[in-house]
């Protein structure tokens, strides 16, 4: 997987984002409808689904509630993973990205 450079996420979270998106995406839900689901506002859903540097990072009661919601595995909305757990992808970037940064 290629890791965009303007994301403050690991490669793990920008997927596990994205594939959060399409779950709520198949099962028809509104932005308003997901964020009433959960509990959450529409702001924080949207910060929950960006893989942009303004969005937040994941918290495992969230999860836990998405996998009840739109029943499904933590194995579905985390993928394939590598074997090395010392690799890149379970990284989160340290590096401070402001509007200063190319």
């Amino acid at each position: 997987m290629s890791h965009p450079q303007f994301t403050k996420f690991s490669p793990i979270t920008v997927t596990v984002k994205k594939n959060i998106r399409q779950l709520r995406l198949n099962a028809g839900y509104s932005m308003n409808e997901g964020a009433r689901l959960l509990g959450i506002s529409r702001k924080q859903l949207e910060d929950v689904e960006t893989i942009r540097n303004y969005g937040c990072h994941l918290d495992l009661e969230l999860l836990a509630k998405m996998k009840v919601i739109y029943k499904t595995s933590l194995d579905e909305l985390i993928g394939d993973l590598p074997e090395d757990y010392y690799s890149e992808y379970f990284v989160r970037p340290r590096k401070r990205m402001g509007s200063g940064s190319e």
